[in-house]
């Protein structure tokens, strides 16, 4: 579970002890269960710092981006920048600083650009989530405020890597929603297993009205519930096998459910335009909705073949 931490605002400018790289602070993006995150300019460029007074679990960070960064093509997440020290109100902090991915948090994107990009982008997601399980990690506390589409490219990448976790290890962080003992559906053993648990709660709930999902949220928490939603949304339905396999557990690796799910994403883009669909979830038509999938998957294409070289 995540609170909030008591990281001091850092200066408006600010340089590390050793490596002396000089920092403008523009403002705050976000706190989380062990730092603070903010946009920064150093050298004109622009980067995202995160300060926490808890040195290991700040270190413990770094080591997973830089471990991530041997394979540059993975994009899981921000690359590595700058790592150093400096003192706030008299206390030392470690902080890092990262490439800054400009862009929109994956449910603030789905907002405005439509429910048809739901799948498309959780196939990105899974092919991400397949080469940080690879290097021995599992995400632990994923849910849509940690996932951002890219604007320029619309890609997506992990952020916020405060809840990972080493393979076998209890769960260091989790969003009750999203997380599996939640729902009655296992415990919180870091597994593969864990994040595709959440991928596929976070697509269920990326899909349904707010009012919905609300709703599902109420005693008893069973995983019975999301299978009912799914059941009758016809976005999800025809993603019912691969999110139900993901609520048991029963795939291996993301890869797996990665490619159950992009068969499926390819299927539906060779339906025939016409006749619409008989019910239609959200708004506009369904030649619109065919037509925006069909788009949706061309820009996945594009974000995904690139990747099978590498997997």
């Amino acid at each position: 579970m995540s609170f909030k931490v008591a990281t001091p605002d850092l200066p408006r400018q600010f340089h590390g002890k050793w490596n002396k790289n000089v920092y403008h602070v523009l403002r705050e993006l976000g706190r989380g269960a062990n730092g603070a995150v903010y946009l920064t300019t150093q050298g004109g460029v622009k980067r995202a710092v995160k300060v926490g007074f808890e040195g290991m679990d700040i270190l413990m960070e770094v080591n997973v981006l830089k471990s991530l960064q041997q394979g540059r093509d993975s994009r899981v997440g921000p690359l590595l920048c700058d790592v150093d020290d400096l003192v706030l109100n008299g206390r030392p902090c470690t902080f890092y600083a990262m490439e800054y991915l400009d862009g929109d948090q994956l449910d603030d994107y789905i907002q405005k650009a439509g429910v048809e990009w739901v799948p498309v982008l959780i196939v990105q997601l899974l092919a991400r989530l397949d080469i940080l399980h690879k290097h021995g990690w599992t995400f632990g506390d994923l849910k849509p405020e940690n996932v951002i589409v890219t604007r320029q490219d619309k890609q997506v990448s992990l952020i916020d890597f405060g809840g990972v976790t080493k393979l076998g290890n209890a769960v260091r962080q989790f969003t009750e929603e999203y997380d599996r003992a939640y729902w009655h559906a296992g415990d919180r053993r870091s597994e593969v297993s864990y994040d595709l648990f959440s991928t596929a709660v976070m697509m269920v709930r990326l899909v349904v009205d707010s009012q919905t999902w609300h709703m599902s949220l109420g005693e008893p928490r069973q995983t019975q519930i999301l299978c009912d939603i799914i059941r009758k949304s016809d976005s999800l339905y025809p993603y019912r096998v691969p999110l139900i396999k993901a609520f048991h557990g029963k795939y291996a690796t993301a890869h797996e459910m990665r490619a159950e799910m992009l068969a499926i994403l390819r299927e539906s883009t060779v339906a025939p335009a016409s006749p619409a669909p008989t019910k239609q979830q959200g708004s506009g038509t369904g030649g619109k909705w065919i037509s925006s999938l069909f788009v949706a998957s061309m820009l996945l294409l594009a974000g995904t073949l690139y990747y099978a070289w590498f997997l």
